[in-house]
């Protein structure tokens, strides 16, 4: 927050690529932190001068205020905040006073005890990664660093007691973490365990003390998922007026006082629910039970067995009586004898006449699991988005929600060496994709509907037709990995990109991601097929993607008006 106004962004007006960098989204440590030096940078540029230098120093220094809201405990980002202020005051004194004295308290220890800590949660251990944590708390009390690395495993690994408990025994008083901000972090708890009433309370009490704009759009969460509408919206606009640039939080109201998060009819027409499948029994056996449970309409189900040797046949006979509770004659299953792979399976699925008949088909992961009005809310985004062919949704990890494993994707410039298996050589990319997502737990700020560039492969729904424009998935990205994401750029060339529906949530059982990246073989395929998918356009392309991508921001963007 800063002491002068901002107003709303003239986004046509922005120097550079500002206006593609914030309307990509407003959120995201390092996205932050690189909107805030574009800005800065541009105040001395004759485009910048001609927006307003004293505009853009106010967006520059809110962003970077975002990014230290968002993660208080950071030493550095805090420390940057304090020193622009002092260079250039615009923060509230209170404001200035606790960034400072946090990033005073942030001191990283030698790189052998990091090493440590890095190498249990790359082993997924938890609980000596707590232990450490313990011990380090001990050794060190009045080192932040520590307790930033606490809420990281506690957040992530769901040790929402013992994250609790460390934060309600921190000493208070001068030279100590401030009442306010341990407020907001029991509260940032408290929303990850789903007490939202207690969430709501405790950003309360930090917004009375110190009140930051981050903390205000989570207590209008909490406030949301609590049932309460009309105080989220309230507190959404007062958090708008004074972070107009936020465009994840210009959407998210945007939805909800339009009532676009609410589940809509069943998309129109003959429709399938796609799965292909190997050697998952309980995970399939679980994504059926979700579906079975879901409200499906007159839509089939339709399950590829793609040569499983597991218990997965018997899974599926199961789903397949005739009994309450279960798909019964809805349920049609094919079976191969061997593993065809990923994008063979799904087109395998494409040419049954059952599927050719439909006007839309949704394919889902089979270690995936929707909610009871998924197709209800993909019928919304329908009716919002009537000339798109594919609409996605947001991808989280089953076990520990929070994670997010998959938003709206935009594709950003490429130009960095890829990572490579062992002796492979290395590349330059010709493209990245954006990882907003990857930057901050969810906390409500990618639950919106807009367009975009791409949309997660584990759930999706397209106007069948679509296969027969631009051809079906493409074989060379067997037996996995970006077949999907491939179909998107495909389509997306043309000007037809996917649909975003953030307010559909579908968990899944799989971490995504470099988290997945353990297996030396996943690892290579999914380079090789990165790969392939870098040089499978040229770069031109690439650039009319962008290009593509952006201009379907900006139209989304101008035509509600914000």
């Amino acid at each position: 927050m800063t002491s002068s106004a901002l107003v709303r962004p003239r986004w046509r007006s922005l120097p550079g690529d500002l206006a593609a960098a914030l309307l990509k989204g407003g959120v995201g440590q390092l996205h932050l932190v690189g909107i805030a030096e574009m800005a800065l940078a541009a105040m001395n540029t004759p485009e910048g001068a001609a927006y307003g230098a004293p505009a853009l120093f106010a967006l520059g220094a809110d962003a970077l205020c975002a990014a230290w809201e968002g993660d208080p405990l950071d030493g550095r980002t805090a420390g940057q905040l304090a020193a622009l202020h002092k260079a250039r005051p615009f923060l509230p004194t209170p404001v200035f006073r606790v960034a400072e004295l946090l990033a005073s308290l942030d001191a990283p220890p030698p790189d052998a005890e990091v090493r440590q800590l890095v190498q249990l949660l790359q082993q997924r251990d938890a609980d000596a990664s707590c232990r450490l944590l313990d011990r380090q708390r001990r050794a060190q009390p009045g080192n932040t660093f520590w307790l930033r690395q606490a809420l990281v495993v506690g957040m992530t690994e769901a040790r929402h007691q013992w994250l609790d408990a460390w934060l309600a025994g921190l000493p208070s008083g001068p030279g100590n973490v401030p009442a306010p901000i341990v407020a907001a972090l029991r509260g940032d708890v408290a929303f990850a365990r789903g007490d939202m009433a207690g969430a709501a309370a405790l950003y309360a009490a930090a917004c009375k003390a110190l009140p930051l704009v981050t903390w205000k759009v989570r207590h209008a969460e909490s406030l949301y998922r609590a049932g309460d509408r009309e105080g989220a919206l309230a507190l959404w606009s007062v958090a708008a007026e004074a972070r107009p640039w936020q465009v994840n939080l210009l959407l998210r109201r945007d939805d909800v006082a339009r009532g676009r998060d609410l589940p809509g009819d069943l998309p129109a027409g003959r429709g399938a629910v796609l799965f292909y499948t190997w050697n998952k029994a309980e995970c399939i056996d679980e994504a059926l039970a979700s579906v079975a449970a879901s409200d499906l309409g007159d839509a089939r189900v339709v399950v590829l067995d793609n040569g499983c040797t597991d218990a997965t046949p018997a899974v599926l006979a199961r789903w397949a009586e005739r009994v309450p509770g279960r798909l019964g004659e809805r349920l049609h299953t094919v079976t191969l004898p061997l593993n065809i792979g990923a994008p063979p399976a799904r087109n395998w699925l494409l040419t049954l006449p059952e599927v050719r008949a439909c006007d839309w088909v949704a394919f889902l992961d089979d270690d995936a699991t929707v909610p009871p009005h998924w197709l209800r809310l993909f019928g919304a985004s329908m009716a919002s988005y009537p000339h798109a062919n594919v609409y996605g949704c947001r991808v989280v990890d089953y076990s520990v929600p929070m994670l997010l494993q998959s938003v709206d994707l935009h594709l950003d410039p490429g130009g960095d060496m890829a990572a490579a298996p062992e002796n492979a050589p290395g590349y330059r990319r010709r493209f990245s994709v954006s990882d907003l997502h990857l930057q901050e737990l969810d906390f409500g700020q990618f639950s919106y509907l807009r367009p975009c560039v791409s949309v997660t492969g584990c759930c999706h729904l397209f106007r069948r037709a679509v296969f027969d424009a631009v051809g079906p998935f493409d074989l060379r990205y067997a037996p996995s990995q970006y077949d999907d994401l491939e179909h998107d750029l495909r389509r997306s060339l043309r000007g037809d990109l996917p649909v975003y529906q953030g307010h559909l949530a579908v968990r899944h059982m799989k971490r995504t991601g470099r988290a997945s990246w353990t297996d030396p073989a996943q690892f290579s395929n999914a380079w090789a097929n990165m790969y392939k998918l870098q040089y499978r356009y040229a770069r031109p392309d690439f650039d009319i993607l962008r290009q593509h991508d952006h201009a379907a921001l900006l139209a989304d963007v101008e035509a509600r008006g914000l």
